[in-house]
């Protein structure tokens, strides 16, 4: 039985929602906070979450970077924010695997639950990377070859390759880099991916599989 994370604050759409994934065979756990659902995932099996981007303790947004930190876990956005500047943002930005505007349709989000899981099902296994991540040593190869960089430069890359072919916003790789990057400027960040593009091309001179994306931030392709 697939397990859904519902992460709401209101009762009675989550209840719903609850319900009639329940009918369709899936087990469901229900947070209305951000915090919450966060240590539940520490310690829990989830195979997909629906998550509210307007909780009470922590943005929705914030959960979602939290995850991709550290998982591929599809995340589908529930929101009554249907503006086209956060639907870029939770998709593009953060990466989460679908968007669905309130007022809701239990059942069309049930149809999105289970065409993410379809997918995630039917989806290809991924090529062998050619790079390699040695936490320990905080060194990363580059067809076998290790790329001289800083600590700022390790984090980012690391953090592109582990999570390939996805938008990351320059604010979310800052946040990367500094525990606090509030007022720190995000240009920082187009600077190492510079830095890092050249000691690729040091390697392969023709290599380009980090992407810019204009206004939004960056991606690795595989």
């Amino acid at each position: 039985m697939q397990h859904i994370l519902i992460v709401e604050d209101d009762r009675t759409i989550a209840e719903s929602i609850a319900f009639i994934l329940e009918k369709d065979s899936f087990s469901c756990q229900w947070f209305d906070n951000g915090h919450g659902a966060l240590d539940y995932l520490e310690n829990n099996n989830v195979d997909l979450m629906l998550l509210d981007v307007g909780l009470p303790d922590i943005s929705g947004f914030d959960v979602l970077r939290k995850v991709r930190a550290k998982s591929e876990l599809p995340v589908v956005i529930i929101s009554a924010r249907d503006d086209e500047a956060d639907q870029v943002l939770g998709l593009e930005g953060l990466g989460a695997n679908g968007y669905i505007t309130k007022p809701l349709s239990p059942r069309l989000v049930v149809a999105h639950v289970r065409a993410q899981l379809r997918h995630l099902r039917t989806e290809p296994k991924p090529q062998q990377s050619e790079f390699s991540i040695n936490e320990a040593m905080q060194k990363i190869l580059f067809v076998g070859q290790e790329l001289v960089l800083t600590p700022a430069e390790f984090k980012i890359l690391s953090h592109l390759v582990k999570h390939p072919n996805r938008v990351h916003s320059r604010e979310y790789l800052l946040s990367i880099i500094w525990d606090r990057p509030h007022g720190s400027d995000v240009k920082t960040i187009n600077t190492h991916i510079k830095s890092i593009r050249k000691r690729l091309h040091e390697i392969d001179d023709k290599n380009e599989c980090i992407e810019t994306h204009r206004g939004i931030g960056y991606s690795l392709i595989e």
